[in-house]
């Protein structure tokens, strides 16, 4: 008798529980959830969770959805919990067979079909996340130094875990054959209509805007709806014409600029074939960028060093400041470290352009970390041009010298500082040196630079910028002062 009326409870319980995981309200599906994983049968919160979750709308907070229920239940039985564990500690370097043995696995317990392919973007994104949970204590033999086994701690890591899992799942959900179609002929009305504007122009990046801007209303299929659009962009690249190929480009630069970079491998093809052929210094300078965007959110395997190095004597300074600046973030670690240091010391000496000279400078104080011969070669270079009458080039031989304790280094800051007109790459300068390891600002410099800054913001300082429209515009110079105040007083 009371075994009959403990699963009438207990059907009772599942069924309301149930409705409640398909309740319209978030928060009241986000509770179902979390009643579910403590007091439902364990194999029905399982199947009932999983489900959940695949089919849980697109959230700004993901881990405030079912998702958090999800996690406590796949804890709640140590056998569930330590195939979890072996899933991610045993695919740390394996994003493709990290995804396939968790979708599986979900499968398995009652959830959605498991994934039979993992695609380009979808592995991408893994493997970022992968990373991540490494820095959180994620080893090869499981979660190691992060508290005791049931520990609050050990248990926060365990669910960031499977929450970053189920969120890349999600938000690389494919989008309908229909709608794909729909989106890529969408996206080249656009492009034709940009066609018949003038390059670089206002009018043209307003069209083009879209195809590289996120939908008011965000869906799990938008990274997908982005990756259509990118194709439409590479396909017009490649198109052989010319006027199409420049737009391409020229959309192509915004779209890589976004955080979520798509179709990394498709465009890297599309950039080198485009550099193989002669063209405009427009064109030239924005596939540029793009070889950096691509480096920045994934390092490339190889470099276009020696191409970027190739471009430090273009006859257009544009290229050669672009050039310049690449090098900075292309050159760190490869072979060719050493030669573009002394090409870089070459061109801020020699070039005739301010603007290339200080992308050169630049470039060079963030490529010294503190190892010889190339700390000594950029330490001198900057050194020398340390009173050029260019701010750029003053400002990056003032960051480092700030970077490495200079003796000079706090005289010139507050100096350049004096001046009720300073260039805001001062202000940036001291802002980066002081966001490196082992920084340390002497207690007798601090109110010094506070009185400095506090006459800054008195007098209007945000406020005086040749162009409000340029960057950093009066918002952002106001931001800059209020960040560097707040920094120093706290310190204080």
């Amino acid at each position: 008798m009371f075994k009959k009326r403990r699963e009438r409870k207990q059907a009772e319980l599942h069924e309301e529980l149930g409705a409640a995981l398909r309740d319209p309200d978030a928060a009241v599906r986000a509770k179902a959830a979390a009643d579910a994983a403590e007091a439902a049968d364990p194999e029905w919160a399982l199947r009932e969770l999983a489900s959940a979750v695949a089919r849980e709308p697109w959230a700004d907070d993901f881990h405030e959805t079912v998702v958090d229920g999800f996690c406590m239940a796949l804890r709640r039985e140590s056998a569930v919990r330590e195939r979890v564990e072996r899933i991610v500690a045993g695919h740390l370097d394996d994003p493709e067979g990290h995804l396939l043995a968790w979708t599986g696995f979900v499968e398995e317990i009652g959830g959605p079909p498991a994934l039979r392919e993992v695609g380009e973007d979808l592995r991408d994104d893994m493997r970022a996340r992968l990373k991540y949970l490494r820095t959180q204590g994620w080893v090869p033999e499981g979660i190691d130094g992060v508290g005791r086994p049931g520990s609050f701690p050990r248990e926060m890591v365990f669910d960031f875990a499977v929450l970053l899992t189920t969120l890349v799942v999600r938000r690389n959900e494919p989008l309908p054959a229909e709608e794909e179609e729909r989106v890529r002929a969408e996206a080249r009305a656009i492009l034709e209509r940009a066609l018949a504007t003038d390059p670089d122009s206002d009018v043209r990046l307003e069209l083009i805007a879209p195809l590289s801007e996120s939908p008011d209303d965000e869906a799990w299929t938008d990274r997908a709806r982005h990756g259509a659009q990118v194709d439409e962009t590479l396909d017009l690249c490649m198109s052989g014409d010319e006027a199409r190929a420049t737009l391409g480009v020229e959309t192509l630069h915004h779209q890589i600029t976004r955080d979520d970079l798509l179709r990394r491998r498709r465009t890297r093809e599309v950039l080198d074939n485009l550099l193989a052929r002669e063209q405009t210094s427009f064109v030239l300078d924005q596939l540029l960028v793009c070889y950096v965007q691509l480096h920045v959110v994934e390092p490339l395997p190889d470099p276009p060093v020696d191409l970027f190095l190739g471009l430090l004597r273009h006859s257009d300074s544009t290229i050669r400041s672009t050039a310049a600046s690449g090098l900075g973030l292309l050159a760190p670690d490869t072979p060719e470290e050493g030669r573009v240091v002394d090409a870089l010391v070459q061109l801020l000496d020699d070039d005739p352009e301010d603007e290339v000279r200080g992308a050169a400078a630049e470039s060079l104080a963030g490529l010294d970390r503190g190892e010889e011969p190339v700390s000594r070669t950029v330490s001198e270079a900057l050194e020398r041009h340390a009173d050029s009458p260019a701010p750029k080039i003053r400002a990056a031989s003032l960051q480092h010298a700030l970077k490495n304790s200079a003796t000079d280094a706090y005289d010139r800051l507050l100096r350049e500082l004096d001046s009720p007109d300073v260039d805001w790459q001062f202000l940036s300068a001291y802002e980066l040196a002081s966001a490196g390891g082992g920084f340390s600002l002497p207690d007798d410099i601090r109110p010094r630079l506070v009185e400095r800054l506090e006459r800054l913001e008195k007098t209007g300082w945000a406020d005086r910028c040749a162009d409000p429209d340029s960057y950093p515009g009066p918002d952002r110079r106001a931001e800059m002062l209020s960040d560097l105040l707040e920094q120093l007083r706290a310190r204080g």
